[in-house]
């Protein structure tokens, strides 16, 4: 059919009136252009430069109208190539020039025409490839074809009547005639730069496409098996890739979730293994895109020698890891986030030197100014993230990526990269999505690492932002981590994820809910009676699909909830969930992953022995700590077989009976060696499930020591049981033994501590005492404030009196006491200290029996120099002097020889005192002396 050109769509640019458009059929000649030789005369050098050089689409336009009979295949595919650049977007209609898409429609119906005609020629009038050196004028086949294909994916982003992925378009009948060249038999293999293109072409219009439908279209099979089968041509006759080639092929792959064929694959890995990456001209990306590509395949880069023909050559993996080491200092943020993304993904970590080599990389793209390129108010995340990515920094994804990377390979971060981290994380967690905030919650939790204050807080503002579009695995997730952990989050998070989970349920599998009903449970937090309700319904619904280990957490979790808190209540899923647990071989436990994991620094490591323990502790509670009513919800000892009942409570007391000491619980006992107290330490219980730090025989009391692991962890000032102590990370070197920072101890026992002592005073002991640790921090290394502490603790938490002439400590948040310490620490010796407390103390027994001892204690003093107001001044401002001041004054009073001289001491340390603080109690005490 003859063609009569494209219509005059701008009288500006039309040509003069005498001229009329031919009738001849242009298709055959331009057609026919592959073939046929043709001079590189002056007229096809300026129709290249002015096609390549027009500015705009009104100059393309023009030049396309006054030569269209003159435009052979080459000229076509630049003139679509240079359209799809300068093409107005279908938004833009003031750039059109007053063009549409009725102008630009001949031009892609005559690139569907020529690759149409194309392929009704036969195989062997195809140019050889000597052919084609001989007339370099000519314009190949496949050059044609790459050009025209990646025009047509360029253009249908500007026009949407011309996008290749849309069915029934134009631009989808050129792109399909245009892709049936590669596919046509008996066409020799592409050049692999040309093969890369095309495989490009089809992963950016997969990528762009909005449904099944247009994604099918995009990658065609014929066209992607066709070539496969080149670059396996290719690689025999030795045409391998470049760097970019391999980069941009795997990334290809990738992108259309189109499986590497094994020959594919092993072009790929020759070419690496050959060099590609080692030229001068090999950039960052390209080992970045191969790497992430593979990855997402599920393929790991060899590791052996690789045999090809004769010659052998280094394994792929040393390759790029020289790669990796040479290139990553010129790697842009993303880059280095998808290289320690693309390890982690594939399991195994490269070298310390090549990890170290990224990590100090993703160190320096993280962190930055914390107002310079933190999130400001009304900024869109797209403009967020390019003015982090022009400052060279990480946005919130590739933040996201790094952190999953370390802990899915288990390398903890090292301190400096971790304070980068962490300031990275504070800037970017506004626009973190609810994927990115679950998987860095996630990663926090493997890797052990709580973030300061800051950080913590952008995070929870996220959750809460994210809200009800928080679901699935992202909402069980984030609350795994927040229970893995050990931290409460606020109440604006805590709402979002109660929230999200009552109006979410139907996008949880049976494991997410699961994980949520024991998060909320190992939290201690009171979902509203909404979310309970949906958690426990699902429950019911998917009991018989969960795991063993899964079934015995519902079990626990659920159990918890009753008897903590607000004491949820029980539905029929708890009865449940305790028939299939039971009906579980023991064996099945083992099979599950119910498995110990121990993590350090270094990694992960599971030992064999299955963890069934929890189900015994389940048990304690339904039959110690259910009210009658709850517990007949289910007989467990009707229905739990012997061999289990015996099996999981020996792994219970394995855990629980470990005997390990610390230095405090060491230095409790010696105190409570110098008060004279009968004690036991590490005294199993009359069951013989749990095992006490100390057992006072004479009054039935558990003396326990709760170090930080008993207590929440905590990020707020007013939760924090350090609020002065400085946020941070520990040093390198003391991650290992420092499992709980400091400033992170909160105030508030954690459930498992709860039950435990409940537990322990249903039939075990009178009353269990605790020892906090992070009040026993305050006088470690102080033996004789020690033991006042410790016997006004038994005094107080027995009801017995205190003994006169004892003076009150206790502790407050400042580590300052009551007496007017003022925070001051300073060291005694061990004889000074015990000194004091003779003189200030007086034994448990003596209390016991109402009987008190004398002592020539600070009360003593006010008691013995005669009148009511005395006695009282004097022990108020012996109360108020800081530790050091009143350990010397005591000292002076035992050494005075009648009460007269005690008093003229009392009264001599009061005029000789200047604070402020104590200025009106000292102006009572001159006073009284006068």
């Amino acid at each position: 059919g003859g063609g009569t050109g494209p219509p005059r769509a701008s009288p500006r640019w039309v040509a003069p009136a005498a001229r009329r458009f031919p009738t001849s059929p242009a298709v055959v000649v331009v057609a026919r252009g592959f073939a046929a030789p043709s001079s590189r005369d002056a007229r096809s050098d300026r129709l290249d430069a002015d096609i390549n050089e027009a500015p705009d689409v009104r100059a393309l336009m023009r030049v396309i109208l006054n030569e269209w009979d003159s435009l052979r295949p080459k000229h076509l595919a630049d003139a679509l190539r240079r359209l799809s650049r300068v093409a107005p977007w279908d938004r833009d209609a003031k750039s059109s020039g007053g063009f549409g898409d009725a102008d630009f429609a001949p031009i892609v119906r005559r690139v569907e025409e020529i690759a149409s005609a194309r392929l009704d020629e036969a195989p062997g009038r195809t140019p050889s490839r000597a052919g084609h050196r001989e007339q370099p004028d000519i314009f190949a086949e496949e050059a044609f074809a790459v050009v025209a294909a990646n025009a047509l994916v360029n253009l249908g982003k500007r026009r949407a009547a011309f996008d290749p992925t849309r069915v029934g378009s134009p631009g989808w009948r050129a792109w399909r005639a245009v892709l049936a060249l590669p596919a046509a038999p008996g066409r020799a293999p592409y050049k692999p730069r040309n093969v890369m293109r095309l495989w490009y072409a089809m992963a950016t219009a997969h990528d762009a496409a909005g449904n099944d439908a247009g994604r099918e279209a995009a990658v065609p099979d014929a066209a992607w098996t066709s070539l496969n089968a080149m670059t396996k041509k290719n690689a025999k006759a030795g045409r391998h890739f470049n760097a970019q080639g391999v980069g941009i092929s795997v990334w290809s792959h990738a992108k259309t979730g189109k499986p590497i064929a094994p020959s594919t694959l092993r072009a790929f890995e020759v070419a690496v293994a050959r060099g590609a990456f080692d030229h001068v001209a090999t950039v960052g990306q390209n080992v970045s895109n191969s790497l992430w590509g593979l990855a997402k395949l599920g393929h790991a880069v060899s590791r052996g020698i690789l045999e090809h023909g004769a010659a052998g050559f280094p394994s792929p993996r040393s390759k790029f890891e020289d790669a990796v080491r040479r290139l990553a200092p010129g790697m842009r943020p993303q880059e280095i986030a998808n290289t320690m993304y693309a390890y982690a993904l594939m399991g195994t970590p490269p070298s310390a030197t090549t990890w170290k080599t990224l990590e100090a990389e993703a160190r320096a793209r993280a962190g930055g100014h914390a107002r310079l390129d933190a999130h400001v108010p009304f900024e869109s995340k797209g403009s967020f993230v390019r003015r982090r990515t022009e400052r060279g920094l990480f946005g919130p994804q590739e933040m996201t990526n790094v952190w999953w990377a370390h802990a899915t390979l288990g390398m903890r971060p090292s301190q400096s990269a971790l304070y980068a981290y962490d300031e990275t994380t504070a800037q970017t967690a506004f626009h973190m999505s609810a994927q990115d905030v679950s998987n860095t919650a996630y990663s926090m939790a493997m890797l052990n690492v709580f973030l300061r204050p800051g950080a913590f807080d952008a995070l929870e503002g996220a959750i809460a932002r994210n809200g009800r579009h928080t679901a699935g695995q992202n909402l069980s997730l984030t609350l795994w981590a927040f229970a893995d952990l050990a931290v409460r989050p606020g109440a604006d998070a805590a709402a979002a994820l109660a929230d999200a989970v009552e109006n979410r349920l139907h996008t949880l599998n049976p494991q997410n809910v699961n994980m949520c009903l024991w998060a909320f449970a190992i939290l201690g937090m009171t979902p509203p009676p909404g979310a309970w309700r949906a958690m426990t319904t699902g429950m019911e619904e998917v009991i018989e699909t969960l795991k063993p280990h899964e079934v015995m957490n519902a079990v626990w979790a659920m159990a918890a909830a009753h008897v903590t808190g607000e004491k949820l209540p029980l539905t029929p899923a708890y009865a449940m969930a305790w028939r299939r647990l039971c009906s579980i071989p023991l064996d099945g436990f083992a099979r599950s992953e119910s498995r110990a994991m121990t993590r350090s620094p270094g990694g992960f490591a599971k030992s064999d022995r299955a963890k069934i323990g929890i189900i015994h502790h389940a048990r304690l509670i339904h039959e110690r700590l259910f009210p009658p009513e709850s517990a007949a919800s289910v007989d467990i000892g009707a229905i739990m077989p012997s061999e289990m009942a015996l099996a999981t409570a020996q792994d219970f007391r394995a855990d629980v009976m470990d005997t390990t000491r610390s230095k405090m619980q060491d230095k409790i006992a010696e105190t409570l060696s110098d008060i004279g107290i009968e004690f036991e330490t590490e005294k199993r219980s009359a069951d013989g499930n749990f095992s006490m730090d100390f057992y006072l025989p004479r009054y039935d009391v558990a003396l326990e020591y709760d170090g930080p692991s008993h207590y929440y962890r905590a990020w707020r000032d007013e939760d924090r049981a350090f609020p002065r102590t400085a946020p941070g990370f520990p040093r390198d070197e003391d991650v290992s033994v420092m499992r709980v920072p400091l400033w992170t101890v909160g105030k508030e026992k954690t459930i498992k501590t709860i039950l435990r002592d409940a537990l322990l005073e249903r039939g075990q002991v009178s009353k269990v005492v605790t020892v906090h640790g992070h009040e026993a921090f305050w006088f470690e290394n102080k033996r004789g404030r020690r033991r006042t502490f410790i016997e006004n603790l038994l005094r107080r938490e027995l009801g017995r009196p205190m003994t006169p002439g004892t003076p009150e400590w206790w502790f407050d948040e400042t580590g300052a006491n009551a007496e007017g310490d003022g925070g001051e620490e300073e060291e005694v010796s061990d004889a000074t200290s015990d000194a004091t407390s003779d003189a200030t103390s007086a034994s448990l027994e003596d209390a016991a029996g109402g009987e008190t001892s004398p002592s020539t204690s600070a009360e003593e003093v006010g008691r013995t120099v005669g009148g009511a107001s005395r006695v009282e001044l004097a022990r108020r401002w012996i109360r108020s002097l800081p530790s050091k001041q009143r350990e010397r004054l005591e000292r002076r009073l035992e050494r005075a020889a009648n009460e007269g001289e005690m008093w003229t001491l009392v009264a001599a340390s009061a005029e000789g005192d200047v604070t402020r603080v104590r200025a009106e109690l000292r102006r009572e005490v001159l006073e009284a002396r006068a």
